[in-house]
């Protein structure tokens, strides 16, 4: 056997382009790089997200800029303009759709900000999670009865429930879900995501820091709340 081809667990970060404006899209992202740079660093994978772009955009000169920040771009995705899809393909640079057979992570699409359908099965956890440990609950919820440690990873394509100290970095709805929530007993954690929409731990207002808290999105905001 020379080579297998098996699935993993890697996130891809998605970079959603409202307007082909280049120097407002690199002052954007060298601001977001420069508030988050624990998972916004050199060469980190990144798909863009195309849905608001048509042909008229140039495509080209959007990968040059995204790419001079220190990105590295493996995709695009959300491209419902068949000419744009033909520049983005001849680029070099793969159109991704729900559903494609493409292994970087147990789907490809996984991470992809495209509504994904959620099962009704609940993942459960009792036992802690580590630092540097990674959980992925795939098309489902996930309950976790247990404490989740600094450097952990928690990613579920459906609702989060942490009924112990949450830390780490927690992203629900993590195939595009709005919907999806987070439900916690202790509120410590280093980043929190809904459908790809985050607050960084200095982010979250200090008043529930430690509290039994729900999260959930509204309008593209962040929603916190007292349980």
């Amino acid at each position: 056997m020379f080579i297998s081809i098996k699935g993993s667990n890697f996130t891809l970060l998605v970079v959603h382009v409202y307007r082909a404006c280049l120097e407002g899209v690199r002052r954007a992202l060298e601001e977001k790089i420069e508030k988050a740079p624990f998972f916004l660093l050199k060469n980190t994978p990144v798909v863009v997200n195309v849905n608001n772009l048509n042909y008229y955009d140039n495509w080209n000169a959007l990968y040059q800029t995204i790419s001079n920040t220190g990105l590295f771009i493996v995709g695009a995705c959300c491209c419902h303009d068949n000419k744009l899809k033909e520049i983005i393909i001849r680029s070099g640079v793969p159109i991704l759709t729900q559903g494609a057979n493409i292994k970087n992570n147990k789907d490809f699409s996984t991470y992809l900000h495209k509504k994904t359908p959620i099962t009704l099965e609940t993942q459960l956890i009792e036992k802690p999670i580590r630092s540097g440990q990674k959980v992925y609950a795939r098309n489902r919820d996930l309950i976790i009865i247990a404490n989740v440690s600094t450097g952990a990873e928690i990613i579920a394509d459906g609702n989060i429930h942490i009924y112990g100290i949450m830390r780490g970095r927690v992203l629900a709805g993590a195939s595009g879900s709005e919907e999806s929530q987070i439900f916690c007993t202790h509120l410590s954690p280093e980043l929190v995501s809904i459908g790809g929409h985050y607050w960084l731990s200095d982010q979250i207002p200090k008043e529930f820091s430690g509290k039994a808290v729900r999260l959930s999105l509204k309008d593209d905001t962040l929603i916190i709340q007292n349980l």
